[in-house]
C-alpha cells in the first residue's frame, strides 16, 4: 500500500448480492462522519452501475464535476516490423490477436484486456502502443461538507471493469495526497469477482450489507469467502432485517465464518422516502427506528476504527 494512505481510515461497504442497500450504507456512513467534521472521501467502484451521486442528489452532468476520460491500451500492429513469428498471438491469455500462417496478427479487440503483454514479447518492436476510451471517472469536491465524490463509470458495451477500478485506486492516492483525508469510504460492486476484489484491497474494515432472504444468504457466504482469502477484517450489517423472518440462517453463516453482526436496520418508510428524494437520511431531523439503528452501527464502526474526535 502506498505510504500516503497508511494513516488514513479505510472502510468497504459491500455485499456480494445486488440490491442489499450497500450504497445507502455507505452514502450515509460518509455524510454521517463529515458531518462530525472528519474530512471524507466516498468511491463509488460499481462502475457498471454508479449511483452514489443520485442519493446525494448530485447528476454526473453538473457543471461543477470534473470528468476524465479513461483510455485502455490497445495494440497496433506495424507490417513492416512484423515478421510474423507469432510470439504475440501466444502469449495473449485472452486470445484476442488472431494469426494464420505466413500471415500478419489481427486483434479481436472486444476481446482484449489491455495488459500489453503482445507488446512486450514482441521481438521487432513491431507493436505500438494505441488506445481506446472505456469509461469515465468523476470527481465532486464538497459535494457535502467535508465530502468529496470519486465515481467510475464503464462506457455501454465495455467489459473489462477491472481497469476502470484500477484507475479509482491509481487516482484515490493521488486525491489524498491532495487532500489529507481522514476517512476513505469504497462502495464495492455487488457480487465477489476481480472488481470488487481491487476495492477491497484499500480497507481496513470491511461492511458486508446483507439482507434475510436466502439469496442474501448465499451471496453473503461468497464475499465472506473472498475476505476470508484476504485476511481483512469484516463485519456484517443485515439490513431490512424485518423484511422476513429468515433471520437464523443469516445468523449462522456469521458463526459460521466467526465474523460479528455489528447491527440491524428495519424497514422504514422515512428511509424510502428519503431515498426518493436524494437525500441522505442520516440528515433527516425526525428520529424513527432506522436512523437510530444505523447511528448505533456508526459509533460501533468509530469504536473498531479508533476514530478520533475532530
Amino acid at each position: 500500500m502506498s505510504q500516503n494512505l497508511i494513516n488514513v481510515k479505510k472502510i468497504s461497504v459491500t455485499g456480494g448480492k445486488g440490491g442489499t442497500g450497500k450504497t445507502l450504507i455507505a452514502v450515509n456512513l460518509a455524510v454521517y462522519y463529515a458531518k462530525l467534521g472528519y474530512k471524507v472521501l466516498l468511491i463509488d467502484s460499481d462502475v457498471e452501475n454508479p449511483n452514489s451521486n443520485i442519493l446525494l442528489g448530485k447528476a454526473l452532468t453538473d457543471s461543477d464535476v470534473e470528468r476524465t476520460h479513461i483510455d485502455m491500451f490497445v495494440p497496433k500492429f506495424s507490417p513492416d516490423k512484423c515478421i510474423k513469428c507469432g510470439k504475440c498471438r501466444d502469449a495473449c491469455y485472452r486470445h484476442a490477436i488472431l494469426q494464420f500462417p505466413d500471415q500478419f496478427p489481427s486483434l479481436m479487440e472486444p476481446m482484449c484486456s489491455g495488459c500489453t503483454i503482445c507488446k512486450r514479447v514482441c521481438p521487432t518492436d513491431a507493436i505500438s502502443s494505441g488506445k481506446r476510451s472505456i469509461g469515465s471517472r468523476f470527481f465532486m469536491k464538497n459535494v457535502h461538507n467535508n465530502l468529496d465524490l470519486l465515481i467510475g463509470e464503464l462506457n455501454p458495451g465495455e467489459a473489462i471493469s477491472v481497469l476502470i477500478v484500477e484507475n479509482l485506486i491509481e487516482q484515490t492516492y493521488e486525491l489524498q495526497r491532495k487532500n489529507n483525508y481522514d476517512i476513505i469510504i469504497t462502495d464495492t460492486a455487488p457480487g465477489a469477482h476481480c472488481d470488487v476484489e481491487k476495492a477491497l484491497s484499500l480497507a481496513d474494515l470491511t461492511l458486508c450489507v446483507t439482507e434475510p432472504t436466502p439469496f442474501g444468504e448465499h451471496d453473503l457466504k461468497r464475499i465472506l469467502r473472498l475476505i476470508q482469502l484476504s485476511g481483512q477484517n469484516a463485519q456484517i450489517i443485515l439490513n431490512r432485517s424485518t423484511l422476513t423472518d429468515y433471520k437464523e440462517p443469516i445468523l449462522q453463516v456469521a458463526s459460521d465464518f466467526n465474523i460479528k453482526i455489528l447491527g440491524e436496520i428495519p424497514i422504514d418508510n422515512i428511509v424510502i422516502e428519503d431515498y426518493a428524494k436524494g437525500i441522505p437520511f442520516v440528515l433527516d431531523s425526525r428520529e424513527f427506528p432506522a436512523k437510530q439503528a444505523f447511528l448505533s452501527i456508526l459509533a460501533n464502526v468509530k469504536k473498531i476504527m479508533a476514530l478520533e474526535s475532530v
